[in-house]
Order: C-alpha cells, then structure tokens, then sequence
C-alpha cells in the first residue's frame, strides 16, 4: 500500500519561503533517497510553476552541477501531479493535472500504488491534506538561520478540528546545519464510549 510523505522546509521561526532553503548536494542526496521510495511528487499550482520554470532547463549539463542534473532528470522523469482548479496546461514531462484534492483521490491512489505520493514546498497542498488527516510522513528540514519575517509561515492557515499526533522515526543532520526530523502520522482511533 503507498503513502503521502511530505518534504517541508522551515526556519527555526516558521518560515517557509523558497529564500531560507539551504540546497546542496547533500542535501538532493537525501532527497533522492525520498524519490526512491515514491511512485508520484505532487504540487500545488504555485510550487508547480516554480519548480517547471527552473528544473528543466537544469538537465543541461553545461550550465548545472552534477546534482542539479541529477536532480533535474529523476523530476524530468518521475510521474508529477499538479493540483490545481485553474491551470489548464503544463509543458514539464510527465504532468497531469487533477481538479480537486479529495480524500477518495488520494486513498485510492494509497489502494493502487505500493511507491509514495510525494509532496515538495506547496504549503496549501500539505494543508488540505493535513486536515484530511491523510499524510502519513512528515521530513520537516529546519534550516538553519533565524528568518525574522517572510511572506510565508508554516500552517498559517491551517485548521483542525483536532490536533495530530505524530510518532518520531528519525532524524538527519547535514554538513549545512540543517536538520531533517522525520516523523510519522500515528493512526487515531475514535474515542469509544464503554458501557459496562
């Protein structure tokens, strides 16, 4: 059966834009590790954009580094779903683009497949399927620096009618100074009233 991961990088602070994110080839390392084990990366429509305006220009070895390449041709290649009500078209290989986030879409996907359904950045996507309880992974990248203001903060908008408990798996540390927590979804029964 296969899963949701979610790779969410984050200052100390909560912030989470794309100008805090400490990459480097160890860092792509451990993100390799993560494609390995995942069937599908999905996006949301702003992360999705983003991410097709630079990766595939980085196959070009001419102008890239070994891991920007190596990077940029497991995305090349890896089946990518978009969620988005409103894109119409994609050009990177390999896109589909699917309407609506829905707990049936997903769980069916988690029946069908064995691999993981990856999520990168899209901080809207990761809360739609955080409040459907449906996200089974959590790699949480704490970058390493104080941010003091952004434009974006971790679950800004997020809300739950109930608090998720997650069980710690593992960590990772980098050269870099990031720091990479892995934590896993525990599975929350219902409360059941006994009658005795």
């Amino acid at each position: 059966m296969g899963k949701v991961m979610s790779l969410i990088n984050t200052t100390p602070d909560g912030f989470v834009d794309a100008q805090y994110v400490t990459t480097d080839s160890e860092y792509f390392g451990f993100v390799h590790s993560l494609l390995s084990d995942t069937d599908t990366v999905a996006f949301g429509r702003n992360s999705f954009e983003l991410f097709q305006g630079i990766w595939p220009s980085r196959m070009d070895r001419d102008k890239a580094t070994e891991w920007q390449v190596k990077m940029a041709t497991a995305l090349h290649e890896i089946p990518k779903t978009v969620y988005s009500s409103t894109l119409k078209t994609t050009t990177w290989n390999n896109s589909t683009i699917v309407k609506k986030v829905d707990a049936e879409h997903i769980n069916a996907y988690k029946e069908e497949n064995k691999g993981g359904l990856l999520t990168f950045a899209s901080l809207n996507l990761v809360a739609a399927l955080t409040e459907m309880n449906l996200i089974d992974d959590y790699y949480f990248c704490i970058q390493p620096l104080i941010a003091g203001r952004g434009e974006v903060r971790l679950f800004d908008q997020l809300k739950l009618d109930n608090h998720r408990v997650l069980n710690y798996v593992d960590s990772t540390a980098l050269k870099s100074g990031v720091h990479i927590i892995h934590y896993e979804r525990v599975q929350q029964l219902a409360h059941a009233h006994n009658v005795l």
